[in-house]
């Protein structure tokens, strides 16, 4: 008991108190953890993992949280988004594809926004991490990958998607 005879109580995890005396114990800052009971310094509260954030007063590791752009179990290992994701919030959860028709080169990306569409008359699948990945619709024709295309002429068609020129229909066809 102190001095006025009220019972001290321990800090707990998360906490720590410098000094005796009647004062509250003071919080493990924001990005840091302790799950040492009645600590007495601020060094006690360990930085969260690399690449992880967490609240005033955590008191587990699995406190800490991947931050927006990348992703892991709570508590470590938190890796970037790979080209072709992004991620919008903090957590373990994992990182989304760019949509359809869509490419990102961006490693960690944190918003959607990274993802570009592709040029005109091309399509991409979910994921995509590079402009070369868009390629020409059927119908359409084109050099190379990543490069806008241009509709086959009348009389003219091709049936697969990619790079390629437009053939000429079959005598007593049309397109």
């Amino acid at each position: 008991a102190d001095s006025n005879g009220v019972a001290c109580t321990a800090c707990v995890a998360g906490t720590y108190k410098v000094n005796n005396g009647s004062a509250v114990c003071n919080l493990c800052a924001m990005d840091l953890y302790s799950t040492t009971l009645a600590a007495v310094a601020p060094d006690t509260c360990l930085g969260c993992p690399a690449h992880s954030r967490s609240d005033e007063g955590s008191d587990e590791l699995t406190d800490c949280s991947c931050v927006a752009g990348y992703t892991g179990p709570d508590g470590g290992g938190c890796v970037g988004c790979v080209a072709g994701t992004y991620k919008v919030n903090n957590g373990s959860a994992v990182c989304n594809l760019c949509a359809l028709d869509l490419y990102s080169t961006t490693v960690a990306a944190v918003t959607p926004d990274t993802c570009l569409g592709c040029p005109t008359h091309t399509r991409s699948d979910e994921g995509s991490d590079e402009i070369t990945d868009c390629s020409c619709l059927v119908g359409y024709s084109g050099t190379s990958d990543g490069a806008a295309c241009t509709a086959c002429e009348p009389v003219t068609y091709k049936s697969a998607t990619g790079v390629g020129q437009c053939a000429a229909c079959p005598a007593g066809t049309s397109s």
